[in-house]
């Protein structure tokens, strides 16, 4: 016969069951717990918490239109899946830990391929995915994913293995926010993209990778990249696929490549770095451009030959010599004269070359030819003109 105490312990927990968990502010329709700790009875409470992550994800309901969610305990080493292979689950699930540094998640099995890949409407934070040697971390392929103040560790990687994967064609609107990703810059990807698009990835660090951002899939698409750092890789950002993916406010630093651009149509904005910069054309003699008639511009010539832009590049300045005394304006095309993204006046009172500053922070994706026209006062004149490039 139970006592009254472990009656009203039950009773409690059957309640919590059903009415779900409000702590983490979102509707969930049953609450499971992981604890060290827990009996590993039914997981309804703390004390009789299922002991491993699987166990929990086995129990959660497979119903599309229910949410479970698993909150995990603290570990004092790691929860360890221990399963073949890449183990995956359908479930909708929420796996909630209590801080990166403290929930350690790993997969052991000498068979294992992949710490854990779920296929339903999921969303994990505040866990710690170490790779181990060889396994992939967390894969994630529903659309609107969530993953939030998580660290992935690859240090100890001895063969390739991707830190978190999103992969399907269909899905959209993934969300990753406040991740550390900790490499090797051997075998490390931390971050893949695999066709999801209109995600939105922000406050993401990213440290000894052989490539931090990997995008591939024509699916991949429209996503934002806010406030990513990414340092002591070999690759920074290696796109492959996708179109008009956004990036505002990177700071790449001691990367041997910073961006690996096959595609060329990216939006790149606020980006920070050590970057050299060079004048081009790199000799004494720059590009000759000539004047229209009287205050009418000359024809529009190459500055820049799109097969010279293997790397996204900012113009940060310009070098003229004037052949005349007179006043001067040269504008500037990424389009080949349809359009142009600056314009700069000048005295030719001087021979000798002098430099005007670009008025644009706008960053040229991979293949931009850059040209220029030039116009002055009394027409039939030319100006020699070098620019300052400087490639990310």
């Amino acid at each position: 016969m139970i006592s009254d105490r472990e009656r009203f312990d039950r009773l409690m927990e059957r309640q919590n069951d059903m009415l779900g968990n409000g702590t983490i502010g979102r509707s969930v329709t049953a609450t499971l717990h992981v604890s060290p700790n827990g009996s590993n009875a039914d997981g309804l409470s703390w004390r009789t918490a299922y002991t491993t992550i699987q166990v929990a994800l086995n129990a959660a309901s497979t119903d599309a239109s229910e949410c479970t969610l698993i909150l995990i305990a603290p570990h004092e080493t790691n929860y360890d899946i221990n399963m073949t292979g890449e183990p995956t689950w359908a479930a909708n699930v929420i796996l909630q830990g209590v801080h990166r540094n403290w929930s350690k998640v790993v997969n052991n099995h000498a068979g294992a391929t992949a710490i854990l890949k779920l296929t339903g409407k999921s969303a994990v934070c505040d866990l710690n995915f170490n790779l181990g040697t060889a396994n992939d971390g967390l894969i994630m392929s529903h659309g609107g994913v969530r993953v939030c103040s998580c660290q992935f560790s690859g240090i100890d990687l001895t063969s390739a293995a991707i830190g978190l994967k999103l992969e399907n064609a269909l899905a959209k609107h993934a969300k990753l926010t406040d991740c550390d990703f900790r490499g090797n810059v051997t075998y490390m990807t931390a971050l893949e993209i695999d066709n999801f698009g209109y995600g939105l990835f922000k406050d993401t660090r990213v440290h000894d990778c052989l490539v931090g951002v990997h995008i591939l899939g024509a699916n991949a698409r429209e996503n934002l990249f806010f406030n990513t750092d990414i340092g002591d890789s070999v690759t920074a950002i290696d796109i492959d696929a996708g179109d008009e993916n956004h990036f505002y406010r990177l700071i790449l630093h001691h990367n041997t490549t910073n961006i690996d651009d096959v595609v060329g149509d990216h939006i790149y904005m606020d980006v920070l770095g050590q970057l050299e910069i060079a004048i081009q054309p790199d000799n004494l003699v720059g590009i000759t451009v000539n004047t229209g008639g009287a205050g009418a511009w000359g024809a529009d010539t190459e500055i820049l030959p799109a097969a010279s832009r293997t790397k996204p590049f900012r113009i940060v300045g310009v070098h003229v010599e004037p052949s005349t005394s007179e006043l001067y304006q040269m504008r500037f095309s990424a389009d080949s004269g349809a359009s142009y993204y600056d314009v700069v006046q000048f005295d030719g009172t001087k021979r000798e070359g002098s430099a005007a500053p670009s008025g644009t922070e706008y960053i040229f994706n991979v293949g931009i030819r850059i040209s220029a026209s030039t116009r002055d006062v009394s027409g039939g004149d030319n100006v020699k003109v070098w620019i300052e490039v400087q490639e990310i």
